[in-house]
C-alpha cells in the first residue's frame, strides 16, 4: 500500500509540474503575442508577421537585408517570370550581424532552398563602433518585436541589443515596452494585426519618385577600408548557411556610389571572390539590366518601381538558372500567389503611372 501511495504521489507531482509548466508556457506565448500586437506602426515591424503568415514550406528563397534589398525585389514578379516563390525579411538599416539569426528563425517554418543576403551595410556600416547606438537599438527593436519567442530571439537580443538587462527583458516580451500602444491604437489596427492571412502584395514595397542620377564609375584604391571585423560578419553568415545546409547568395544592389564607396565595393568584391563565396555585385551589370540612372532611382541609394522591375527580372533569372528551387504548392497555395499577382498588378499600374508623371516633369 505504501509503495502504491508513493507512486501516486509521484504521478500527482509530475501532473502538477506539467500543469504549472503548461501554464507558464501559455503565459509566455500570450505575453509574446500581445507584444506583437502592440509593436510600433512601422512597415519594418510587420516583416515577421508577414513571413509567418505564409503557408509552411512554400517559400523557395528568403532575401535578407536592409532597404537596399526590399526596394529592389518584387516577389510576385519573380514568381510570374521564373515560377519560384520568395519572401523578404528585410528592414531599414538592418544590422548585417543579425543575418545568421534571421536565417535560423526563417527555416523554422520554411524549407528554404536559398538565402540571398544583401551586403551594402557592410560597406556603409563596416565599423559598428561608429554607428549611433540609438539607431542600432531602434532598428533591432522594430525587427525583433514581431518575432516569435525562441532561443534564437533571446540570443540575438543578448548579443546585439546595447541596453541593460531590464530593457533586454522588455524587448524579449515587447508588451512590457509597448503596452501603451494597445490603448492608443484603434480597434481596426488591432483586429488587422490579429489577422494571420498573407500580405496582399507578398512583401512588395516599391515607390514611384524619380531622382535623376549620374551613373557611377567604380575605381579601386590602394587604401584598405574593410576591417577584419566587418569581413568576419560575412564569414559568419556563410558559416550559418553551411550549418543549416542551405546555399547562400551574397548580393550587392546598385546605387549612386561615391568614389570611396566604389573603392570599398571593389574591395568587398575581391574578398568574396577570394573566399569562393556565391556572390553577385549588380553594380557591375548595370548595362545588362538596362538600368537607367536618370529614371530608375528614387534617391541615391534605392531604385524606384521602374528600376526594381529591371533588377527583379535580372536577379530572378540568375537565381533560377543557378539554384535548384524545390517548393511545391498545392492549388490553394498557388491561388494565394495568383491573387497576389492580381493585386500587385493594379498597384504596380498606379505606381508606373505616377513614375511616368515624374518622368514627364523631368523632360
Amino acid at each position: 500500500v505504501g509503495s502504491e501511495m508513493c507512486i501516486r504521489d509521484r504521478v500527482n507531482a509530475v501532473k502538477h509540474f506539467i500543469s504549472i509548466f503548461s501554464l507558464m508556457a501559455f503565459l509566455f506565448l500570450m505575453l509574446s503575442k500581445a507584444g506583437q500586437l502592440a509593436r510600433p506602426v512601422d512597415g519594418d515591424s510587420d516583416v515577421w508577421a508577414d513571413y509567418y503568415a505564409e503557408a509552411d514550406n512554400t517559400i523557395d528563397t528568403v532575401l535578407i537585408g536592409s532597404s537596399a534589398m526590399y526596394r529592389y525585389w518584387i516577389p510576385v514578379q519573380a514568381y510570374s517570370e521564373q515560377n519560384f516563390t520568395s519572401a523578404l525579411i528585410a528592414s531599414a538599416g538592418q544590422d548585417i550581424r543579425l543575418a545568421p539569426y534571421i536565417m535560423e528563425e526563417a527555416v523554422k517554418s520554411q524549407n528554404v532552398d536559398l538565402f540571398v543576403v544583401e551586403l551594402r551595410s557592410a560597406v556603409f556600416r563596416g565599423n559598428i563602433d561608429q554607428i549611433n547606438k540609438d539607431n542600432l537599438n531602434y532598428n533591432l527593436e522594430v525587427l525583433v518585436t514581431g518575432m516569435n519567442p525562441s532561443f534564437t530571439k533571446y540570443e540575438m537580443i543578448q548579443k546585439y541589443y546595447q541596453a541593460d538587462e531590464v530593457q533586454k527583458i522588455k524587448l524579449m516580451f515587447p508588451i512590457l515596452m509597448y503596452h501603451d500602444n494597445l490603448v492608443q491604437y484603434d480597434s481596426e489596427l488591432i483586429i488587422d494585426r490579429m489577422d494571420t492571412t498573407a500580405d496582399e502584395y507578398k512583401f512588395a514595397r516599391q515607390v514611384s519618385k524619380i531622382t535623376p542620377l549620374k551613373k557611377p564609375v567604380l575605381t579601386a584604391s590602394d587604401e584598405t577600408y574593410m576591417s577584419d571585423e566587418a569581413l568576419g560578419y560575412i564569414d559568419d553568415i556563410q558559416k550559418k548557411a553551411d550549418e543549416l545546409g542551405i546555399r547562400v547568395l551574397f548580393l550587392s544592389t546598385p546605387y549612386a556610389l561615391t568614389a570611396k564607396q566604389g573603392a570599398i565595393q571593389l574591395e568587398l568584391d575581391s574578398y568574396l571572390e577570394g573566399k569562393g563565396y556565391d556572390y553577385l555585385d549588380l553594380n557591375l551589370y548595370i548595362d545588362d539590366m538596362e538600368l537607367d540612372y536618370s529614371t530608375d532611382f528614387y534617391n541615391k541609394r534605392h531604385t524606384n518601381i521602374s528600376g526594381a522591375k529591371k533588377v527583379t527580372s535580372y536577379l530572378a533569372k540568375y537565381i533560377k538558372d543557378n539554384y535548384d528551387l524545390s517548393a511545391e504548392l498545392n492549388e490553394e497555395q498557388k491561388q494565394s500567389w495568383t491573387d497576389a499577382e492580381n493585386a500587385w498588378s493594379s498597384e504596380e499600374e498606379e505606381l508606373l503611372n505616377e513614375w511616368a508623371k515624374y518622368q514627364k516633369k523631368g523632360e
